[in-house]
């Protein structure tokens, strides 16, 4: 998904520019850290209960990143960056109560179906616009 929205921000910037250099060196910076971070063996990938202290410190930045992206596209002032914005805040608001319910609460794994819907729409929505 990091790499989805490092993707998204080179469509961002072809589109219409650098942007706000702060925003965009922030963005920049939280998706590298959140892909170092997702390498380190802590996060126990390969057992089910996992690690929730690095799953919190790895999804941080990653909201950070959504957070960026989410700021670069209202500004940008159209109505394709407004609906991309959209689209981005539906898909954390349906992964965040994911990352930290679902193993208590596996139905809430469900909201993945709606996330995967908005990454689709933002998908057509580039397309679009390249």
């Amino acid at each position: 998904m990091t790499l989805f929205y490092l993707l998204l921000y080179a469509i961002y910037t072809q589109l219409y520019g650098a942007g706000n250099p702060v925003i965009a060196g922030v963005m920049i910076a939280t998706a590298v850290l959140r892909i170092v971070l997702c390498l380190f063996p802590q996060n126990n990938w390969y057992h089910y209960e996992g690690n929730a202290k690095w799953s919190l410190a790895r999804n941080l930045p990653f909201a950070v990143t959504g957070i960026c992206m989410i700021i670069l596209f209202f500004m940008c002032g159209t109505a394709y960056g407004r609906s991309m914005a959209v689209a981005i805040i539906v898909s954390f608001g349906c992964y965040i109560p994911v990352t930290l319910l679902a193993k208590k609460y596996p139905a809430v794994g469900a909201l993945m179906m709606p996330k995967t819907i908005a990454y689709v729409y933002m998908i057509v929505l580039g397309l679009q616009m390249i």
